[in-house]
């Protein structure tokens, strides 16, 4: 299966759910009819988001929690929609103590299965209904791709929950498809703008850092990284 392919599926599936009042059941099947497969996973690279890394080494974060003396160090982070796990072991060896959590249990189980020794915590777990001591609790907090799969009645809820989950001091540091204005909202991956990713900083945080690149080779895309702080 290509990469196109898989993307095709996954539209299938999520219009398939939400025609039956489901926004959200569709990513547990697609975990279920990959059947081991990362082929059949649109958004699995084997790797850490290539933003990701980057703002990593640009922070200057080094692996047993250290930063290079540029500020204090991060310790605890969440990596919000695990998906096959390579952010949360990313974050890991980078020396935080990572929290990773994904609605579809099958993609838990197989983040278990890639990293047998991994020194992640990965949970089954629902944002819209996370644990209460999770609320406050991460001094990172990485979204990566999650909003923008979510349907707009959805993704307006959704906002919240996440900034909650940052400690005061913490960094959210979000990655997503970005666009200037919707055209066809009911095609997943729907990219999110700039005007939605202020409500974080309706909800109390400050972003501090702000990325509008087109990346990818075969598909360029424009994404944006935006980094807030509490």
């Amino acid at each position: 299966m290509t990469r196109d392919d898989a993307r095709q599926r996954a539209r299938e599936l999520a219009k398939e759910h939400r025609s039956r009042g489901d926004a959200l059941g569709w990513f547990e099947k697609l975990y279920v009819e990959a059947q081991g497969n990362a082929e059949h996973v649109p958004w699995a690279d084997d790797e850490p988001h290539p933003l990701l890394a980057d703002w990593l080494a640009r922070e200057r974060i080094e692996a047993g929690g250290g930063d290079g003396g540029a500020s204090p160090a991060l310790r605890r982070a969440l990596v919000i929609g695990a998906g096959l796990g390579d952010d949360a072991e990313g974050l890991a060896r980078a020396g935080f103590a990572v929290t990773a959590f994904d609605l579809s249990p099958t993609a838990i189980e197989w983040c278990r299965r890639r990293f047998p020794s991994s020194r992640v915590d990965y949970r089954v777990a629902d944002l819209f209904a996370a644990p209460v001591e999770w609320q406050g609790a991460f001094d990172l907090v990485f979204e990566c791709y999650t909003l923008q799969a979510l349907p707009l009645g959805v993704r307006e809820r959704a906002f919240e929950p996440i900034a909650r989950f940052v400690a005061r001091g913490g960094t959210l540091l979000v990655v997503t498809r970005g666009t200037d204005a919707h055209e066809n909202v009911d095609e997943l991956p729907l990219p999110l703008t700039p005007a939605e990713l202020a409500r974080f900083e309706h909800l109390g945080l400050a972003r501090t850092d702000w990325l509008d690149v087109v990346t990818g080779e075969q598909l360029p895309l424009r994404r944006f990284r935006a980094v807030y702080r509490r």
